[in-house]
């Protein structure tokens, strides 16, 4: 699956999990560092019978280098099936087979997030290899000659194999340009310049302990655990500061943009997607802008299917900048009429008189952001969506309490004043993906 796939899954599961939450004694998590600036966040799962060993670097797309579009997208994915410690290199298929528990490796706008998931009882076989890729991964030519093609598959994906991706990516590369050529995930014309030298300096430089949050959730002892840690990572040497994220551009917003594509899946239909850039957590917008999102999710979640069209895409911890709404586009329908239909959707979550039961399902909805808290028996066994969670909340200095009390506090003018600001007509993306004949 590629990296925008897994977003939209993530995004489908909270939607249906969180509907049965409702117990609100938030567990505080204390976060502890090593001397070389590891942050380690440590939550034990009594009942589970696996862990997420999780490592969220700060570093994501933001941070590739002017010219250099998806170098931290390869780096990712060589991050993974380089030869590293005693472990050799690997392709991609030899590392989902190593964790038939779970797994994920994906690159954020501000983000890099390596995952594994083992069974209870594995906790020191892991803790070496994640310090090992932090420590000794050995990349070599044989590596970025494997890991290059299965990047220009995901972007093609991204960009037109996939239309649902398409509208999404699109409007998000309105919304969000990069300089000189640069987009998410990265340019080909870019990739392509990258070196053997360039990419092993760019993860001895920045992919280190002071630029990482170790996240460990499930079955495991804490002590034992906190003496682990530091045995295999306390010694790794702390990398550079992050370099400047590179600059913004301005957005290419108020006109329609038609792009035709070659689907590569089977009954692919076109696409029509607006798209808004979605405000930051420490802005006054935020949490009425959480509002608006949850009535529009709750309304249509019954129309997800994967491989369709996905009606409203905003994850809030995966890529928290964009939201956007899609409708699929047959040959007999209106363009005008459909992107009406889109805009009256939006309208008709901005407009209602707010009502606490509105309130109390926005804080259901958004638990991962820690607005709830969801008991260890309702998490299961998905211990990576559990450390996933409390990562970016750290790293988005997110406190779900104070969300949860600021969403009591919004006010009607407050949803009001969106339309003027954050939704505003002249602020929106519009993308039609049309299938090429």
């Amino acid at each position: 699956m590629t990296n925008r796939i897994k977003h939209i899954i993530l995004t489908t599961i909270i939607i249906g999990i969180l509907l049965v939450a409702s117990n609100l004694s938030a567990e505080t998590i204390e976060p502890y560092k090593l001397d070389n600036g590891l942050t380690v966040i440590l939550r034990s799962v009594p009942t589970a019978n696996k862990i997420a060993f999780v490592v969220l670097y700060n570093i994501g797309e933001n941070h590739d280098p002017i010219g250099k579009s998806g170098m931290a997208h390869l780096l990712e994915h060589l991050y993974v099936t380089a030869a590293a410690g005693e472990t050799p290199a690997r392709d991609v298929m030899q590392f989902t087979r190593h964790y038939p528990a779970g797994w994920n490796a994906q690159t954020g706008t501000d983000y890099t997030v390596i995952a594994g998931v083992v069974e209870a009882g594995q906790f020191s076989k892991e803790i070496k290899d994640v310090a090992a890729r932090m420590n000794d991964l050995r990349i070599t030519e044989a590596d970025i000659k494997r890991e290059v093609p299965r990047v220009k598959q995901e972007l093609t994906n991204m960009y037109g194999g996939i239309p649902m991706l398409a509208g999404i990516n699109h409007a998000r590369a309105q919304l969000h340009p990069i300089p000189q050529g640069g987009q998410r995930g990265g340019a080909m014309a870019h990739i392509q310049t990258i070196t053997l030298d360039e990419l092993q300096q760019f993860w001895k430089d920045y992919y280190k302990p002071n630029n990482a949050i170790l996240i460990v959730a499930g079955k495991f002892d804490i002590e034992e655990a906190k003496k682990s840690i530091h045995e295999n990572l306390s010694q790794i040497v702390p990398g550079k500061l992050l370099p400047e994220p590179h600059p913004k551009s301005k957005p290419k917003t108020g006109s329609v943009n038609k792009i035709n594509v070659q689907p590569v899946v089977p009954n692919a239909t076109g696409v029509a997607a607006i798209g808004y850039a979605a405000p930051f957590p420490d802005t006054e917008e935020y949490v009425p802008f959480l509002i608006v999102y949850s009535r529009m999710a709750y309304a249509l979640q019954t129309q997800f299917q994967m491989g369709k069209a996905q009606p409203i895409f905003y994850p809030p911890l995966d890529d928290p900048t964009t939201l956007v709404l899609q409708s699929e586009l047959t040959d007999e329908e209106n363009v005008d009429a459909v992107l009406k239909e889109l805009d009256q959707r939006l309208q008709a979550a901005l407009t209602p008189k707010l009502t606490p039961q509105e309130k109390q399902q926005t804080i259901n909805m958004l638990a991962l952001l820690g607005t709830v808290d969801i008991p260890d028996t309702q998490w299961g066994e998905n211990m990576y969506s559990l450390a996933f969670s409390i990562g970016r909340q750290y790293q988005l200095q997110i406190n779900g309490k104070e969300i949860r009390d600021a969403i009591q506090q919004v006010t009607d003018a407050d949803i009001e004043n969106l339309a003027k600001t954050i939704f505003a007509p002249e602020k929106r993306a519009t993308v039609i993906i049309e299938l090429e004949n």
